[in-house]
């Protein structure tokens, strides 16, 4: 005898566990941050059904309406402000009903929520996650649910549930005749918006536009179903591509580039990747970009992900998708999933090799990528200690053996061309290249043919502070760097007493403004120039500093004076008669000003006005009467 001939129809009453009704009013009140959510948990269900049956189906033929469509239909009526979502999937039956519906999936929940509650957490964190609980968010919505369902058994008796989000619920014998659930939302006043096609189907197109199995409204397929992220990358056209790009991200330009990846274990995830031709301002200086979207099973459980990603690929758009997320899963406890972090490590190690594979297979490509996101990949260099190595592979610099500002160089490259006695990795940081070019310390390095890296972006202060090496060689500023003498002819240059006596004078009259003052070993073409403390700030970090605390104190430089330089050879001469010349003075703070001014240090720019007007006097002074004699 089949149940449904043994089966009494009289309507059965159910009381809640205890627990249950208190789950309910979180449900109801505080679990979720969008009522829609509804919608999504329903079409989730509807679609798990409909993949159960088609698995059952695999090899057990024998079952209700075997051809029937897989399929899902949302529909509502606006007089009686109903929603239903109807299913062909595999059913429930009075038994299955009652564990999935009448009570919580996991025991101890009440003990959960009483000791979130009492360490002041918020008792919804990882609930549904953990609990297994998504459909009844509907009663965010509904004043009322009527479930009716039928099991893919051929003799399978019909079930009618019947809530309130109250205490209890009621379960009856159903004249369903067709396999599968239907689902009917009697909509509370304030939830009226949902009765509406338009809603309807934007919320099916936010959330379940991938599910595998049509999502009809009206007899109308709503979702897309193609979720070109899953399918091999033969299935996918160039085209495809293009077109999901552009409905991803309303991009009127297309890509620059698009990672396709899929991995099985040991997690299981897809990712279609996108990395857009230019990055805006909103980006760049952003602490979070716009993310990308996390699917589970192709629906969406949330758009714009911040977490699947570290934020100096924030630059990323695109979709994630893992079976292993469960479907149910609130938008509050993925920031917490142990899975997310795992992705998150594997998508970023996937995605440093790509960028790897284009720097040495096309590198063209590689380099007009770096100009736009090299500065995020800077940023990782401090932020991902994980993958810093790899970090350091992508690196790019202008050097000074590039013949312009475009020309990048690695650091590999850099090394692959020291010299056999050079220890350390020169480089330079400044506003722009030609400032570098111009800045009396880089003389050293011009003359002797030794490769400087050229730093020229706000984030290289930060960058140069984590770069303690490369390959075994270490980084030096070239105001920092220790060097050998350069060859000068040493009949112009000053005695040693001279020199000595020229190098008092200035520290004399400097006093605490300077560290010290020595002979260079640098300087070539420029009389004098500021050197940094090996370790200390550069100038353009001060800089920013004062920006941000006018109470900052700069740092005292060494001041470095090149005894081959006329004007010291003049000042000297001047010096070994007339000890307390007053243009000596000015000279000594003339000189020291300009080097504070390349040096991007001068406070008052202004105030080396008077003196250089002093000494453009003098000079025309005596020309005029050199001319008269």
């Amino acid at each position: 005898m089949s149940e449904k001939e043994t089966v009494a129809a009289q309507e059965e009453i159910h009381e809640y566990q205890a627990e249950m009704n208190k789950l309910l009013d979180i449900l109801i009140h505080s679990l979720y941050t969008e009522r829609e959510i509804f919608l999504r948990e329903v079409i989730s269900n509807a679609s798990d059904a409909l993949s159960k049956i088609q698995f059952t189906t695999l090899t057990n033929q024998d079952v209700l309406d075997p051809d029937v469509a897989l399929e899902v239909k949302v529909g509502f009526n606006e007089e009686e402000n109903t929603v239903t979502v109807e299913d062909t999937g595999i059913g429930m039956t009075k038994e299955e009903i009652l564990n999935n519906l009448g009570t919580i999936a996991s025991s101890g929940t009440l003990k959960f929520l009483q000791n979130a509650q009492q360490e002041g957490k918020n008792a919804t964190d990882n609930l549904i996650g953990q609990f297994g609980v998504g459909f009844y968010s509907v009663f965010m919505v509904a004043k009322r649910v009527l479930l009716e369902t039928r099991s893919f058994a051929k003799d399978s008796q019909a079930w009618a549930w019947d809530a309130e989000g109250s205490g209890q619920f009621k379960l009856r014998p159903s004249e369903k005749e067709s396999r599968g659930t239907k689902i009917t939302i009697f909509l509370k006043e304030d939830s009226k918006e949902f009765c509406s096609k338009f809603r309807i189907e934007s919320i099916i197109k936010k959330y379940s536009n991938y599910i595998p199995f049509p999502v009809k409204v009206e007899d109308n397929t709503v979702n897309q179903i193609k979720a070109i992220w899953s399918l091999s990358k033969n299935e996918v056209s160039a085209e495809d591509y293009k077109e999901f790009y552009k409905q991803l991200t309303y991009d009127m330009k297309e890509s620059m580039l698009h990672l396709h990846h899929s991995v099985d274990a040991p997690i299981q995830y897809h990712a279609l990747l996108f990395i857009p031709q230019e990055i805006s301002n909103e980006i760049l200086y952003a602490r979070e970009g716009k993310g990308v979207n996390l699917y589970a099973q192709r629906v969406l459980i949330q758009s714009d992900n911040k977490n699947i990603l570290p934020p100096y690929l924030r630059f990323i758009r695109g979709v994630v998708d893992s079976e292993d997320i469960p479907l149910n899963v609130s938008r509050e406890s993925i920031q917490n999933n142990a899975l997310i972090e795992k992705i998150k490590k594997s998508l970023t190690s996937r995605l440093l090799k790509e960028f790897k594979s284009i720097a040495e297979s096309n590198v063209e490509k590689y380099n007009l990528f770096w100009k736009q996101y090299g500065p995020l990949l800077k940023e990782g260099v401090s932020a991902d200690f994980g993958n810093k190595e790899k970090l350091l592979e992508l690196l790019r610099f202008n050097s000074s053996f590039a013949e312009n500002a475009d020309d990048l160089v690695s650091l590999k490259e850099y090394v692959s061309r020291m010299r056999d006695e050079q220890k350390e990795i020169f480089y330079a940081i400044g506003p722009a290249r030609e400032a570098i070019l111009h800045n009396p310390n880089y003389e050293y390095f011009k003359e002797n043919k030794l490769e400087v890296l050229f730093l020229t972006e706000n984030i290289d202060d930060f960058l140069m502070t984590d770069l303690r090496e490369f390959d075994g060689k270490s980084f030096k500023s070239i105001s920092e760097a220790e060097l050998g003498d350069i060859e000068k002819n040493q009949e112009d240059a000053l005695p040693q007493e001279e020199s000595d006596s020229i190098i008092q004078f200035f520290k004399d009259h400097l006093g605490e403004k300077v560290k010290d003052v020595v002979s260079s070993k640098r300087l070539v073409g420029s009389p004098c120039s500021l050197s940094s403390a090996d370790g200390g700030m550069s100038s353009q970090m001060e800089k920013m500093m004062k920006m941000v605390n006018k109470d900052f104190t700069v740092s005292k430089r060494t001041l470095e004076i090149n005894m081959n330089h006329p004007i010291v050879k003049n000042m000297s001469s001047i010096l070994k008669t007339e000890k307390d010349n007053l243009f000596l003075k000015d000279c000594v703070d003339q000189l020291f000003n300009n080097a504070m001014l390349i040096e991007g240090l001068l406070e008052n720019p202004l105030e080396v006005v008077p003196k250089m007007y002093r000494f453009m006097e003098d000079a025309s002074t005596l020309h005029v009467n050199n001319l008269s004699s």
